[in-house]
């Protein structure tokens, strides 16, 4: 899943993450980070939209699935690269660039894809399981 590593870095400075950018290729972690956000997109809205099935304040719900889809990605993203022992040496070195703030940074930047990609499900192939909710989100 290296084709996604793309649309990480493109939101650092090459020049000055390059050892921790390099430390989640080499562990693989943007596939487990990729996998993390279609596992937590699917499962999130197949019980939105099939076991929950909300009709009362469908959108105030749908909203709150969509901001806990995130906040899972933000959590799953932060566990994965907390687990990368190259991060976790860098960040013990007390070395620049700060190796917290790359995993905060790099979660946030999961949330929005995540945000992003339940977004788009939830307008066609997902709502269409729902029995009582398929008017929403639009």
């Amino acid at each position: 899943m290296s084709i996604i590593a793309p649309g990480y870095e493109f939101f650092f400075d090459w020049d000055t993450y390059q050892i921790l950018l390099n430390a989640v290729f080499n562990n693989l972690d943007y596939s487990k980070i990729g996998w993390s956000i279609v596992v937590v997109n699917l499962i999130a809205l197949a019980t939105f939209y099939k076991f929950w099935d909300p009709v009362s304040a469908s959108k105030l719900k749908w909203w709150l699935s969509i901001l806990g889809i995130g906040i899972l990605s933000y959590v799953s993203t932060s566990t994965i690269l907390y687990n990368n022992i190259e991060i976790i040496q860098h960040i013990a070195t007390g070395l620049l660039p700060d190796g917290d703030y790359f995993i905060i940074q790099m979660s946030m930047i999961s949330l929005l894809y995540s945000v992003i990609i339940a977004f788009i499900l939830s307008v066609f192939p997902f709502r269409l399981f729902s029995t009582n909710n398929n008017k929403n989100p639009f």
